[in-house]
């Protein structure tokens, strides 16, 4: 009978989960919409106030710096939308995607294209508890990329709501997820944990207290991975009822130059250890920072990787990072770094105010048994329409 109950509650909140994402949407729409006729409105008001300021004379300054300051005033109604709606991502990218295997086979030369919406539905004005949905390009587990058909590979147009999950901050410090949301890496990155683009279902809970705890952040997931082609959230809210995946994750802020963290994960039968600490060095002449992150893997088939590297601000405009990385077998991590020995390179160029250029590369070092990805090269540029947005205040 409690089994039961249980199934129902979770085909509720399924149900409720789809239909908040959709009244989500409307409502943006809709908010947009009213903010450009306010827009509109507001402009034409203010060229009539600076037509009426001209022509009067000296005793009526005072009424038109009124009238001014109503006209200045009436943008603030972009409000009206960050009351209900608050986005955290908004992004556009394009990149030449290039992979050589270790027998010189091209693996994929082609062009690709990737979009990235992510915001949340807020139930109160503070966002104690909200709706938070996530529209990803990308086909799988490990994918956050669609081929253009531009060299290698077919012509893709997915485009899937990956993750959509309630969120409650009843208390500051305290929060509550349910439904489909990425996986918590700490400071820890898709080297030696999961690739960006995962998604998991399931509970999580979150502490936040440093002042009370001896951690920054304490947090608790208990959800399931799987359906690594299925990247359609609203094909797996049926695994909300299983588990095969836990994670028990501690942060700790070390002063005021080092950030820790470090979790236990559990992922079908097979338990791994992960510790990664970041640490500020701006006295150094060849890094801003540099971070080593590991992973153990214990039971029946022991297994160890690490990835350490360096990151540095060579200007306002220009950064780079590089590294060394080793990944002892294969796991779900960035397809960055497959199996074997890896150093790594990532030049970064801030073009103006909302684009940026990524080149990341990778190259495999020593020989191996089988076939493996050799070397990779990905030149991405991304055109941030957040920002753009922000700037316009229309969000």
């Amino acid at each position: 009978m409690v089994q039961k109950c249980y199934k129902l509650s979770i085909c509720i909140l399924s149900f409720c989960l789809k239909q908040l994402f959709v009244y989500a949407l409307a409502l943006l729409f809709l908010s947009v919409a009213s903010i450009g006729a306010q827009n509109t409105q507001t402009t034409t008001t203010s060229k009539k106030t600076v037509a009426k300021k001209s022509s009067t004379e000296n005793n009526d300054k005072k009424k038109s710096s009124d009238d001014s300051k109503t006209a200045s005033n009436a943008p603030s109604k972009k409000n009206d939308l960050s009351r209900w709606i608050e986005f955290d991502t908004i992004s556009f990218s394009d990149r030449y995607h290039f992979i050589e295997n270790t027998n010189r086979s091209k693996a994929a030369n082609n062009d690709q294209y990737q979009i990235q919406i992510k915001g949340r539905f807020k139930f109160d004005p503070k966002g104690k508890y909200a709706v938070t949905a996530g529209l990803y390009t990308g086909n799988s587990f490990t994918s956050g990329w669609n081929n253009t058909g531009w060299g290698t590979g077919r012509r893709q147009t997915n485009l899937y709501v990956k993750q959509l999950y309630f969120q409650a901050r009843p208390v500051k410090g305290l929060e509550f997820q349910i439904g489909g949301f990425p996986i918590l890496f700490g400071q820890s990155t898709e080297a030696t944990a999961y690739d960006n683009d995962n998604y998991i279902t399931g509970e999580r809970v979150s502490l936040k207290y440093p002042k009370k705890l001896f951690f920054d952040e304490i947090s608790v997931t208990n959800a399931f991975l799987g359906d690594l082609n299925q990247p359609n959230v609203f094909r797996r809210f049926k695994r909300l009822g299983e588990s095969n995946y836990r994670q028990f994750l501690v942060v700790r802020h070390i002063g005021k130059r080092a950030n820790f963290s470090a979790d236990y994960t559990f992922q079908s039968g097979t338990d791994t250890l992960r510790q990664a600490i970041r640490i500020k060095v701006p006295e150094s002449r060849l890094f801003d920072s540099v971070v080593y992150e590991n992973y153990q893997i214990v039971g029946d088939r022991p297994g160890y990787g690490f990835n350490a590297f360096g990151e540095k601000k060579l200007n306002k405009t220009f950064s780079f990072s590089g590294g060394f990385a080793h990944i002892d077998r294969k796991l779900l991590n960035g397809d960055r770094f497959a199996q074997g020995n890896r150093v790594h390179f990532t030049f970064g160029a801030k073009l103006g105010h909302d684009f940026t250029l990524s080149i990341p590369f990778t190259q495999m070092i020593g020989s191996s048994p089988d076939v493996r990805v050799r070397t990779r090269l990905d030149i991405v540029l991304t055109y941030n329409l957040l920002g753009f947005l922000r700037r316009k205040k229309v969000l």
